[in-house]
């Protein structure tokens, strides 16, 4: 994904052509002067060099060469402007590729054989710049998978002997520590694998047969806790093409987020509209408008002192944006609304 310029960089600077164009006029006056100051006129040889100096004399020489000067001036603008964009035409399709190098595509090169000789070593730094932010992009993605599958086996052990060493009233804190580390392993493997971004084998999947399986699957689980689960689908079919596995741990963290934040008695809806826009809503608080522009930042947390890791949404949005789609939050009258936007990724069948 290509990084936005800082609010410093967005100004341009001052175009070539704009620079040169005092020089051409430089180079006429500079000419028109040396042209007088060596004679190289018709009546040379009856004109002193005082009397071609002369400003009187200078005046009527431009005045009636003007036409000549403004053609001549105008043929070196237009030549020079043409030159510039056949010239610098390597230099903004490089400028485009770089542009669109981002997380998902770090491992794409510039094409040190379309730049110009002189910007060949710009280009030659930039790929190398590319290849150790690669490196390290990798190494820290490999990191977090690795750690969480190694935690994996360790804490499942861990969590059965705690269990059958504590009495039953104090399993019960045990166990949500246990289940909190397990959420928070099973988030950094589904964050590895979103960043993984080119990685991902994709393929077609139904976005409604998707959301509907999963809000059925997690119905027992939010009805033994007090709340309900609606879903809503305006069309039988919506077609995507991605990586089903990672949209429905996207889905399920929107849906495990509502749960945690809703009270009981409160209703989860999940929708799916015309134009391939999944919901996820609920009746509960909502969320602080103090907390709405962090919201999809990674460790960020409206509850310092909650439950989650503060990484659910940033998965979301990874996710989403592996896929070229959004995710973003929608104020409600009440409550909260997360969307999932693939309307650019599908169409109904």
């Amino acid at each position: 994904m290509p990084i936005p310029p800082r609010q410093g960089d967005q100004r341009s600077g001052t175009s070539l052509t704009w620079i040169l164009f005092p020089s051409v006029i430089l180079v006429m006056v500079m000419t028109f002067m040396a042209v007088q100051v060596l004679g190289i006129v018709p009546d040379a040889g009856t004109v002193s060099l005082v009397e071609r100096m002369d400003p009187g004399n200078l005046a009527r020489e431009a005045s009636a060469n003007l036409p000549l000067i403004l053609l001549i001036a105008v043929l070196m603008m237009g030549g020079i402007f043409v030159a510039l964009r056949l010239g610098l035409r390597p230099l903004r399709q490089i400028s485009e590729l770089a542009a669109g190098i981002g997380p998902v595509t770090i491992s794409q090169r510039l094409p040190l054989s379309a730049a110009p000789r002189e910007i060949a070593p710009l280009v030659a730094a930039f790929n190398s710049t590319l290849d150790r932010l690669e490196a390290g992009w990798r190494a820290q993605r490999e990191f977090s998978a690795n750690a969480a599958h190694e935690l994996r086996t360790p804490l499942a052990s861990l969590r059965a002997q705690v269990e059958s060493l504590l009495e039953p009233e104090d399993r019960r804190d045990a166990i949500e520590e246990f289940e909190r580390l397990g959420r928070l392993i099973t988030q950094l493997l589904a964050l590895a694998e979103a960043d993984s971004g080119e990685d991902v084998r994709k393929e077609n999947f139904d976005l409604v047969a998707l959301a509907r399986s999963l809000a059925s699957d997690m119905a027992s689980g939010i009805v033994a806790g007090g709340r309900s689960i609606a879903f809503d689908s305006e069309t039988d079919r919506w077609m995507c093409l991605g990586a089903p596995g990672l949209v429905e741990v996207a889905i399920r963290n929107l849906i495990e987020n509502a749960v945690r934040h809703a009270p009981a008695g409160s209703e989860i809806a999940l929708s799916v509209d015309g134009s391939g826009r999944l919901a996820v809503s609920d009746d509960g608080p909502g969320v602080p408008k103090a907390f709405r522009t962090r919201l999809f930042e990674r460790f960020s947390k409206a509850d310092a002192q909650g439950p989650g890791a503060g990484l659910g949404l940033s998965i979301v949005r990874r996710v989403m944006t592996v896929h070229g789609g959004e995710a973003r939050y929608d104020p409600a009258a009440s409550g909260a609304r997360f969307l999932l936007d693939f309307s650019g990724r599908g169409a109904a069948r």
